[in-house]
Formats: C-alpha cells, sequence, structure tokens
C-alpha cells in the first residue's frame, strides 16, 4: 500500500475554520455600511465604528489561526456536524436578516433558531429567553445610550 500523503500546508481544520470565521465577520463588516447614521456629538465609539472594530479584531484573530502550522493528526477532532454548519449559517444570515426585519428583530430570530438548532424544544423558554435578551439589547442601546439600531425594511422607523 501506499503511504498516505502529509496533509496540505492549507488543507487543515484550521485554516478551514479560519476561512468560515473570517468569512463572517466580513459579511458583517460590510453590513455596517447601511447602519443608520449616528447623531453627531456622542462620546466614544459609535454604533458603526465599534462593530467594525470587533469585526476587524475578528479578521485578525481568523488570519492568526489560519497562519498556524498543522500539527499532527487528532483523531478526536472531526469535521463540523450539521447543526455546527446550521449555526454557523445563521451567523452569516444575520445581516440580511437585520436588512430585513431590524436589529432587534433579527437577533430574537436567531436567538430561537440557535436555541432550536442546538436542542431546545421548550417554547416558552426559546421565546422567554430571545425576548428578554431583545428586551435588554433596546433597554442598553435606545434608551441608555440614545442610539437607534437598524429597523430594516419591515420595521424601519
Amino acid at each position: 500500500m501506499k503511504p498516505s500523503a502529509a496533509p496540505s500546508r492549507w488543507s487543515n481544520t484550521n485554516r478551514i475554520s479560519a476561512a468560515l470565521v473570517a468569512l463572517v465577520a466580513a459579511a458583517a463588516f460590510a453590513g455596517t455600511f447601511f447602519f443608520d447614521p449616528v447623531p453627531p456629538g456622542l462620546p466614544g465609539l459609535g454604533a458603526v465604528e465599534f462593530p467594525r472594530l470587533i469585526c476587524v479584531i475578528i479578521l485578525g484573530l481568523a488570519l492568526l489561526l489560519a497562519l498556524q502550522e498543522p500539527g499532527p493528526p487528532d483523531p478526536d477532532n472531526v469535521a463540523p456536524d450539521r447543526g455546527a454548519l446550521m449555526i454557523w449559517a445563521c451567523c452569516l444570515l444575520f445581516v440580511p436578516a437585520m436588512a430585513l426585519f431590524g436589529m432587534l428583530g433579527a437577533g430574537f430570530l436567531f436567538l430561537v433558531t440557535t436555541g432550536w438548532i442546538w436542542g431546545e424544544r421548550r417554547a416558552a423558554l426559546l421565546l422567554g429567553v430571545a425576548g428578554a435578551s431583545t428586551l435588554v439589547l433596546w433597554l442598553v442601546f435606545v434608551k441608555v445610550f440614545r442610539l437607534t439600531l437598524p429597523g430594516g425594511l419591515l420595521f424601519g422607523t
């Protein structure tokens, strides 16, 4: 039998994971160009700069992960299962959902959907946690910081 060839420099799971994470971060960064303008004079990072900063940090971390040399094969390191790929797809679809439903609607939908994918089947718990989390986001950003969150096509202001 022919011995198996060493894995390609670009084919290890770190690089695949880094590429998927970078794709989500790049999509989120692109989505910030559609945010509502922030009133001038607010101190600190604005509603556009902060998400962009986080996206750049995530892109940098993805680059560092991609540049790591592949280690020895790990039998416990298996390919992502269907649920993990569905969560990744939810992250990627968050930006278009935000354009349609707004930040709060997309956040609520994201929390319900990912909770369902992770195995939670109690509707009251899914809706309660998503609703409470969305309410806290609204209170902090809209009422405390007095920022406008993207409203989306369906629920725009």
